[in-house]
């Protein structure tokens, strides 16, 4: 039986399809053939139908497939690694390829982006990723290239980061790839800004590190994470479980003189102790249901730094994610990732259109002072933390911000703005509703709680809202508040160093 014949392109279709291929945008397409961008997105509706295409990275995948175009010959483009500045603090990126999609990729508790090209299994990761996808790639703050500060990164930290690289390369939606730690910054950088967020990748991630008690049980007990962590402090600059982390390199004499070089230049033994128990702290488990984005979720079951079960955990609470266990005990995402890479591409082909995300993830402030609506010295401070919107909800305003620590400096400054009277304050992170920005019942009635529950004066967060700020400076005294009825009281933390 005879193959089916490719779709015949016209002259200007190709050309289109040519240039996509090069991941030049519609409207470079446009300006490089002197056409207007309409037109262009006319072609590519062509195209798409001519070739059974749902966008354009599986048309251009398609077009290879049938030898309409040629593959990418050569290595994959290495663009210069730059710096942005983020407040004052340098954060080092560098764009890998110029596919037709961008990928974001965030690494795990160290990375550096120079050395890292020095092992064959980076240089084939990247070189693969970055013939699929522009692939958009940082070191963390305090790790790497980047400026080394006081204590390791926070979610937030590490979310603005991200941001500003991207602002910096001109990304303004992106596919999203974290690893390990760096997993549960691509989850909270897809719940705040879900119209940056094409689609989702985890690879190796957990939601938890450490257990709470006996909970989690698939994660890290405490008094093994403690051990573990004081014979990395005391073994750091060996090649330091290698065993773990990459079995399958254990006898690579190459990669087992590189991996302590990489290590030491990406990190001190100080520096890295504050990254590791900044990730102790993070417990991302009550986002994960409000996360709307689609969602790859890949594991190896082998793996022994994060287990099986705590892979499936994120694609059993993420409510648009699909599981891919592989074979294999390899931890780092670069070793031996060709099976990686395939799942990634079908994905980023699947994923290309994404359904209108119908809510997004804000902090949420309210003050225990019932009023509808701020007063013009309440609105003055709102607008200098820069809220993003105030409405009422049950008789109270609530203010929505990106950022938790604008929402505390705005709790700070909000519970004294009437000296005579000071007023207690709650904060929270969960779902509005993107049109106006109406909290889900759930999280406007765990808000008002709060509120309601603070004395003059103080200042309580949500156990959600405590994990991401964990490692930002803000200090936390654990504070349960009774719910009523006999129900059981919830988690609530005070703001102490306020």
């Amino acid at each position: 039986m005879r193959a089916p014949s490719p779709p015949a392109l016209n002259a200007r279709e190709k050309a289109v399809l040519e240039l996509a291929a090069k991941g030049l945008s519609d409207r470079a397409i446009a300006s490089k053939l002197g056409l207007s961008a309409e037109t262009i997105r006319w072609y590519n509706k062509r195209v798409y139908e001519k070739l059974d295409a749902a966008n354009r990275t599986d048309a251009v995948s398609r077009a290879t497939e049938l030898g309409l175009l040629t593959p990418p010959l050569g290595p994959v483009v290495r663009h210069p690694i730059r710096y942005v500045d983020n407040d004052g603090v340098s954060i080092a990126y560098q764009v890998i390829g110029k596919g037709p999609v961008d990928l974001l990729f965030i690494p795990g508790f160290v990375s550096h982006i120079e050395m890292s090209w020095e092992t064959p299994d980076y240089v084939s990761f990247f070189e693969q990723l970055g013939r699929i996808a522009r692939v958009i790639t940082f070191d963390k703050r305090g790790v790497g290239l980047s400026d080394r500060v006081p204590g390791g990164p926070s979610l937030d930290q590490t979310v603005r980061d991200a941001l500003c690289v991207l602002d910096a390369v001109g990304s303004k939606s992106t596919f999203v790839f974290g690893t390990s730690e760096g997993g549960a910054a691509a989850v909270l950088l897809a719940s705040m800004f879900p119209d940056r967020v094409s689609g989702l990748i985890l690879f190796g991630a957990t939601a938890k590190v450490v257990r709470s008690g006996d909970e989690p049980v698939w994660s890290s007990p405490r008094e093994a994470f403690d051990q573990r962590l004081a014979a990395l402090l005391s073994s750091w600059g060996e090649p330091w479980a290698i065993e773990r982390f990459a079995p399958s390199r254990r006898h690579d004499k190459a990669f087992v003189a590189w991996w302590p070089r990489c290590l030491r230049a990406a990190a001190s033994p100080s520096s890295v102790k504050a990254v590791i128990e900044n990730a102790a702290a993070v417990d991302i488990r009550g986002l994960l249901e409000d996360v709307e984005t689609r969602t790859l979720v890949i594991g190896r079951t082998g793996d022994r730094i994060v287990p099986i079960a705590a892979t499936r955990y994120l694609a059993d609470h993420l409510p648009n994610a699909r599981l891919v266990e592989l074979d294999g005990d390899d931890h780092i995402y670069f070793v031996g990732a060709d099976d990686v890479v395939k799942e990634v591409e079908g994905f980023l082909r699947e994923a290309a259109v994404e359904p209108e995300v119908e809510t997004r993830l804000a902090i949420l402030l309210t003050l225990s002072s019932g009023a509808a609506r701020p007063t013009a010295t309440q609105r003055a401070i709102l607008a200098a933390c820069q809220a993003k919107q105030v409405r009422a909800v049950g008789g109270n305003f609530v203010a929505l911000f990106e950022s938790p620590r604008a929402a505390v400096s705005a709790a700070r400054r909000l519970r004294h703005a009437v000296k005579a009277a000071p007023t207690g304050a709650g904060l929270h992170v969960g779902a509005c509703r993107a049109s106006d920005g109406e909290p889900s019942k759930s999280v406007a009635a765990l808000l008002q709680l709060l509120a309601k529950s603070a004395t003059p004066g103080e200042i309580l967060v949500s156990s959600t809202l405590r994990d991401i700020l964990a490692g930002s400076g803000v200090e936390l005294v654990r504070r349960p508040v009774p719910k009523g009825r006999g129900k059981e009281p919830v988690e609530a933390w005070a703001i102490t160093n306020s």
